[in-house]
């Protein structure tokens, strides 16, 4: 088995638009060498929806900063800094920045090949693809 270490600074990682304004910066994936985890932070507009989605692996969101609806399945949360959900595989969700100022969001999958289906319009693409948009 490979040994990965890696120190791996904010201001280093990858800058990834996905579209509406919102920003990916992928840490840890199969690319880097995780063989059982896929985790990255988004940075979300003020106002600006992550349309309602589901993947293919366990999925954690911690708020880092700001202000986040969380909609799971039929319910939702205002969620704050620090503030944490844990959603299973095939649960369809949404998140919107309902706050004044940019969000942090750091997510977390359970699996390095990591999928997301947009509930919309049902198309299934690989995340941090190129056909990973909003």
């Amino acid at each position: 088995m490979t040994k990965n270490a890696h120190f791996l600074p904010f201001e280093t990682l990858p800058v990834v638009p996905r579209g509406l304004g919102i920003v990916n910066y992928p840490i840890a994936s199969k690319k880097l060498g995780a063989s059982a985890f896929h985790t990255g932070i988004s940075e979300l507009p003020p106002g600006v929806p992550v349309p309602r989605h589901s993947h293919n692996a366990e999925e954690q969101v911690t708020i880092l900063e700001g202000k986040v609806k969380i909609k799971l399945d039929d319910r939702e949360e205002i969620c704050q800094r620090f503030d944490s959900t844990l959603i299973s595989a095939n649960v369809e969700h949404e998140l919107v920045n309902v706050g004044d100022e940019t969000a942090y969001v750091l997510v977390v999958y359970g699996s390095p090949e990591v999928s997301r289906t947009f509930a919309g319009t049902g198309e299934t693409v690989g995340i941090g693809s190129e056909a990973d948009r909003f």
